[in-house]
């Protein structure tokens, strides 16, 4: 007798709803299953109070997902999880987080790259800049910078982020942008104002454990790039900032390396997810909640710590 369930059976009746609210929302059928696997894992982990899984889903799939879906920084959510999910110090956090920024960019770049969203002589230009300044100031960071301070500082500029995130997004939901490619521009800033904005930026992204887009997509769109150029170039560039920054603070004992590859690797699908989950019309709704949220984990971080004191 076949033990595939039948159409009848309750069990299968929710699948199939479940699936039918995916595909109401558009969801490619890979996805929609992708998605329902990471769900069901989260059940069973917590069904069976495997409670260190059930953080490290909850740490990849939520900062992952709405990060590439909703076109904000992940990292904003995904290093306060870390240290309170985990009990780790907001050096390691900050490690860890841009290790796994380095690692998940790298299949959104590819795309970005296929539709000539990545302006190669300002990557370079910017790349470099920017990685020295995050080497200093991941350095500084290692070196000289108190874990209680670091944490109180982390909270207020994510409230400032938070802020930030939520005015643009309001003044920018009834915004038609036109989609310019690097196939379609001769030039763009590519010389010593870039490299210096870069190195700033490079800094302020070691100073807060980020992946620097933040700071990146600002400065190029001020420069003249049109915004999905902005965006692709910004999106290449955090790989090897990103990439160094972490290698700084690993260098200096601050890598939790089996906690690395537990979070990486679900965020990476996850991330996967959330790009397929991208639509022409900004989710803003969803975007400001998620504004909210940064302000609320960033208060939560600074006066969770200013209490302690």
């Amino acid at each position: 007798m076949s033990s595939t369930p039948s159409r009848d059976s309750v069990g299968y009746g929710y699948l199939e709803k479940l699936m039918n609210v995916l595909r109401s929302l558009a969801v490619e059928k890979t996805v929609a299953i992708a998605l329902l696997i990471f769900l069901i894992l989260l059940c069973i982990a917590t069904v069976l109070a495997q409670w260190f899984w059930v953080k490290v889903l909850l740490t990849a799939l939520i900062p992952g997902l709405l990060a590439t879906w909703l076109g904000v920084g992940g990292c904003f959510l995904r290093i306060p999880m870390i240290m309170y999910f985990f009990d780790i110090p907001i050096k390691s956090a900050y490690c860890i987080n841009q290790a796994v920024i380095a690692l998940t960019t790298i299949p959104g770049v590819y795309t970005h790259v296929r539709n000539g969203h990545v302006y190669w002589k300002g990557f370079v230009v910017a790349a470099i800049s920017a990685a020295v300044g995050v080497a200093l100031g991941a350095y500084v960071v290692a070196k000289f910078i108190p874990g209680t301070t670091l944490r109180v500082f982390f909270g207020f500029v994510c409230v400032g982020i938070g802020m930030y995130i939520a005015i643009k997004t309001i003044k920018a939901r009834r915004k038609l942008v036109k989609r310019i490619t690097v196939f379609e521009v001769k030039k763009l800033e590519h010389g010593k104002k870039l490299a210096i904005l870069m190195f700033l930026a490079g800094f302020a992204t070691g100073l807060c454990g980020f992946g620097g887009g933040i700071y990146f997509v600002p400065i190029y769109m001020g420069l003249g790039y049109s915004t999905h150029i902005a965006i692709g170039t910004s999106s290449a560039q955090m790989i090897p900032v990103a990439g160094l920054g972490s290698s700084v603070l690993t260098y200096l004992g601050w890598m939790r390396l089996e906690l690395f590859i537990a979070i990486g690797i679900p965020t990476l699908i996850a991330s996967w997810i959330g790009a397929k989950l991208t639509t022409k019309s900004p989710p803003w709704i969803l975007r400001l909640v998620y504004a909210a949220s940064i302000i609320g984990a960033g208060l939560y971080v600074a006066i969770d710590t200013l209490t302690k004191i």
